[in-house]
């Protein structure tokens, strides 16, 4: 128990909806500060009240349970608002991530038949809301905009109009069944195909986000830096719902930089962070990190990508308890596996955990769909009450990756050892297949990180006559180091088979990234694959 008193079990939400689950903290902490951006501040008594206001301005203009809405929004205040009023009245919220442009915005708008969007005014070539007014002609559902900081049209509605005109009028408080009635639909990235809305229901939005707890111990003393984008699945769960269930506080970016995230960090003395490993290496290599008083971060999960060591022995050295788990889209807002509190730092920099309490993971064989033996590798089998309902309008890819016994597809090569912890190899395409043989590029990847000169590698194949595929080791260097093929294959060499050692080098200076600036885009067009194999700059074995 904390010192405010206060511990939060799941069973204390298992049968909430998620506009509930904020109206339980209102009542326990009101005046404690929920969340803090920029200069603003709002205590959770003040979200609870703003949230219902905007809520009766939706049921005003007639937005009802079950339509979809998008939130098309950045980090910020408006955002933890607008979530929590549009899962008051039981809209379905179609998350758009903000990075996206007209193609991928206008997909999920009418993919999802959303009814209204929550938008940014911006400035000239970052302004949604003027990105949103262009395509408008061609989203047949789309009635009304709900715009932040400005904005005119028809059918447009100032959010901050809503805000206090809702506050004078009554909230109709629906009926949800947590079981059956859809919170969400999370959209899968879409970076090498067409984009999939994963339906999530109240139920599994606060098991998924509870299910962030107990790895890290959270409590309502904690304080969150929120760096992670809020639209995405990782970000929903962990820094816009699991706080609120708690009764935490958050500290919230924008958009991530380091020395903002370093500055967060001193003055809200922020006590987890949870990020993607990219967030975590892009702050230890930086050089101002030391100027800072980081003393009080005890705690973070990493999840993404698989993560190098390296990052989580950095976060020991600092007494920094780091954990990486699995998650996905599909999985909802929340873990699919989880180590435990206090495991082992050894059993940390190789596993994402097992499987969370109720759920169920196994490994198959590609080829013939058995399960295969303790420490075999084959993909990634999940089945639990968080699995997604199905993807929204698409039966087609429902019954393509999820069973009818419920176990999902979910497309990462992994291994399960005797204890349950799972290690992730990487995803089924990015097997490199040189002359017959399987390359992991993990393995490879977590090899060249240790070069001193080596900041951040990415390993890719690349069309090569003879053998199928070369492996191409893209890199980007320390402080402009200069570094060769011949040096990254001799500082490899007597650490794996002389078939793993990379046949190519290509430096660079970044990767390409999904949609959010932090997660490396490896296939697709503009992917690092595709820039590897057509770059004439790179090196090879001659």
């Amino acid at each position: 128990m904390g010192k405010l008193g206060v511990t939060t079990t799941y069973k204390d939400l298992e049968y909430l909806a998620v506009g509930e689950s904020l109206e339980r903290s209102a009542n326990i902490v009101p005046g404690k500060v929920c969340v803090s951006f920029k200069q603003d501040r709002i205590t959770y008594e003040r979200l609870d009240e703003q949230s219902t206001a905007v809520a009766a301005s939706l049921q005003e203009i007639g937005i009802r349970k079950g339509e979809r809405v998008a939130l098309y929004l950045s980090n910020c205040l408006e955002l933890y608002i607008a979530f929590f009023a549009l899962q008051k009245i039981g809209a379905v919220i179609a998350w758009v991530n903000s990075a996206y442009k007209i193609n991928e915005l206008t997909f999920i708008l009418n993919n999802s038949q959303a009814r209204a969007v929550f938008v940014q005014k911006g400035e000239a070539g970052s302004d949604n809301f003027g990105l949103v007014q262009e395509l408008r002609g061609g989203t047949a559902h789309l009635s009304y905009v709900i715009s932040i900081g400005g904005g005119d049209g028809e059918g447009v509605f100032s959010f901050e109009d809503m805000l206090s005109r809702g506050g004078k009028k009554k909230f109709a408080k629906p009926s949800i069944n947590i079981q059956q009635d859809l919170s969400m639909l999370l959209y899968t990235s879409g970076t090498t195909g067409v984009p999939k809305g994963s339906m999530i229901t109240h139920f599994q939005v606060i098991r998924g986000a509870y299910s962030y707890v107990d790895g890290v111990r959270a409590t309502a003393d904690d304080v969150f830096a929120g760096i992670l984008p809020l639209t995405h699945s990782y970000g929903c769960g962990s820094g816009l719902v699991q706080p609120v269930l708690i009764q935490a506080s958050v500290s919230l970016l924008e958009a991530f930089n380091a020395e903002d995230a370093f500055r967060l960090i001193e003055s809200e003395k922020a006590t987890i962070q949870h990020g993607a490993p990219t967030h975590y290496i892009l702050e230890m290599n930086h050089p101002n990190i030391n100027r800072y008083d980081l003393s009080s971060l005890r705690a973070g999960y990493l999840a993404g990508q698989i993560c190098p060591e390296q990052v989580i022995q950095w976060g020991e050295d600092r007494n920094i308890y780091l954990t990486p788990f699995w998650g996905s889209s599909e999985s909802g807002p929340g873990a699919g596996t989880m180590s435990p509190f206090g495991t082992p730092l050894d059993v940390r920099k190789k596993s994402v955990g097992k499987a969370l309490p109720g759920t169920r993971v196994k490994a198959i064989n590609l080829d013939t769909g058995n399960q295969v033996g303790t420490g075999e590798i084959g993909e990634m089998m999940i089945r639990g009450p968080h699995v997604l309902k199905g993807y929204w309008q698409n039966p087609a890819e429902t019954s393509k990756q999820l069973e009818e016994n419920g176990w999902l597809h979910t497309g990462d090569l992994v291994s399960i050892d005797e204890n349950g912890f799972v290690t992730v190899y990487g995803r089924n395409k990015d097997l490199i297949n040189r002359g017959g043989s399987k390359i992991y590029p993990t393995e490879i990847e977590s090899l060249i990180l240790q070069h001193p000169r080596v900041s951040q590698v990415c390993v890719v194949g690349t069309p090569n006559p003879v053998l199928g595929e070369s492996i191409c080791a893209c890199v980007i260097p320390k402080d402009d180091a200069k570094i060769s093929l011949k040096e990254i294959r001799e500082f490899c060499q007597d650490k794996v088979a002389k078939h793993k050692l990379p046949d190519e080098l290509l430096i660079v200076s970044d990767f390409p990234k999904v949609a959010g600036g932090i997660k490396i885009k490896k296939f697709g067009a503009g992917g690092v694959q595709e820039l590897a194999s057509s770059d004439k700059n790179r090196e090879t074995l001659r």
